[in-house]
């Protein structure tokens, strides 16, 4: 069935989904719109880049007051989403094609740590999930009573990240594994009955860092159905951090997980140190460029793109419940 959607789909509308942008955290501190400028991820850089499926982040800082700042940046993501025609909050993949139809940009929303549900738990992510969410990150950067963290090399999922995981995936919620444990990782993906991913992560073996997959991490993703988003901090791609580095990132993913792993999140507005030639979204298109140079063939790149990702939410959505 999804197979049938996908090339119907296909005939109306070119999907490219980032899967990680901090966009969230820069309109609340800086009062942006997401139409202003000086952002890396901004409504102009997404149109320039061809960014039609936009995963906006809800990062609870650590020393803020986690539930609240959720809160904070859902409610700053629907005001712009009320306020700006060329956005439009998806809750399926059929509805983000369909918006792309449209020449909008389709919104997602993702939680980073699920220490933003510290308290509230399953209910939070049950309050969450009605107002649009469709990723849970289990971790950030330290560990949490779900989940251990690669930040603080912390154990495996715990008795409360078990039942936290069970729940968003009856929901059909993405259980997202970049800034997990490597423990954490190999317990949820090696019983997951649906995809799983790792919404902007890196691949060790080209660059070393805790916060880069192993391949037995990219391998055990990739045996769900899930995918892995590319990463465009400078610190995770390696020396000379350039597109072309990132390219060998992404042949790496394909080289341990198959095509279908592979999967773009920047981590832009994150942040992040940028490559000095993929600077913000709009600069996306250098990336598929360096993959047609290296023989990459156009459906292997739409694959890529966006089709991963929304194969993989499709599933996870369908076998929900």
């Amino acid at each position: 069935m999804f197979a049938l959607l996908l090339a119907a789909a296909a005939l109306a509308a070119e999907m490219q989904a980032d899967l990680h942008l901090d966009t969230p955290t820069q309109l609340y501190r800086k009062k942006l719109g997401l139409d202003a400028a000086g952002l890396e991820a901004g409504l102009t850089q997404l149109n320039e880049g061809g960014t039609n499926l936009a995963v906006m982040v809800l990062w609870p800082p650590r020393d803020s007051s986690w539930e609240a700042h959720v809160e904070t940046l859902l409610a700053t993501m629907e005001q712009e989403d009320a306020r700006l025609d060329a956005v439009t909050l998806a809750r399926s993949p059929e509805e983000a094609r369909a918006i792309a139809v449209r020449g909008g940009v389709a919104l997602i929303y993702s939680l980073e740590g699920a220490h933003g549900i510290d308290k509230s738990g399953v209910e939070g992510l049950r309050a969450l999930h009605a107002r649009g969410l469709a990723l849970l990150g289990l971790t950030w950067s330290f560990s949490n009573r779900f989940a251990g963290s690669s930040g603080d090399d912390g154990g495996g999922l715990t008795a409360d990240g078990r039942t936290l995981v069970a729940d968003a995936q009856r929901l059909g919620v993405l259980i997202d594994l970049s800034h997990a444990s490597k423990a954490t990782t190999l317990d949820v993906c090696g019983t997951s009955k649906v995809p799983v991913l790792a919404s902007h992560s890196d691949a060790a073996a080209v660059k070393a860092h805790a916060r880069n997959l192993t391949d037995e991490e990219i391998a055990c993703i990739a045996a769900t159905g899930g995918v892995v988003g590319l990463n465009l901090h400078s610190t995770f791609l390696g020396t000379p951090a350039g597109v072309q580095k990132a390219a060998d990132h992404v042949e790496h993913l394909r080289d341990v997980g198959g095509i279908g792993v592979v999967a773009l999140g920047t981590d832009f507005d994150g942040l992040i140190k940028p490559p000095p030639d993929l600077l913000t979204s709009s600069h996306i298109g250098l990336l598929w460029a360096e993959l047609r140079r290296r023989g990459w063939t156009e459906p292997a790149i739409q694959a890529v793109r966006g089709e991963n990702f929304l194969r993989a939410w499709w599933v996870a959505r369908s076998l929900a419940g």
